[in-house]
């Protein structure tokens, strides 16, 4: 399982907590460290579970989208556009988002969902 966010936000802070809690083993990809690839972002994009559509994965409520220009946030109208704009701004995508075996499983801290998918 890997975990994709950055290290100082809170909702991933409380992922990885409830993670640690639960003694659910996990890989941290650090959005600021290491840069994500068009390949992993359009393969998510196309495997998403039902309940999630190729915009969610974009934060409209954080820092980095309100920073960004009216030109830049066009580019999250589209999905093809939307790739190059997490690739540009990895911060603009919501997190975490957690995968298993390169799949999508959640995006965000819900711990409904948590215990959902990961019951022991």
């Amino acid at each position: 399982m890997m975990v994709y966010g950055i290290k100082n936000c809170s909702t991933v802070k409380k992922a990885l907590t409830w993670f640690d809690s639960h003694q659910i083993k996990y890989e941290f990809y650090d959005l600021k460290k290491d840069a994500l690839n068009e390949a992993t972002l359009t393969s998510w994009f196309k495997k998403l579970p039902s309940h999630l559509t190729w915009d969610m994965l974009i934060n409209k409520s954080g820092m980095t989208w309100r920073n960004l220009t009216d030109r830049e946030k066009k580019l999250a109208d589209k999905q093809e556009t939307a790739v190059q704009l997490i690739i540009e701004k990895p911060t603009v995508m919501k997190r975490p988002l957690v995968t298993i075996d390169k799949k999508v499983v959640s995006l965000g801290f819900d711990e409904a969902v948590f215990k959902q998918l990961f019951k022991k």
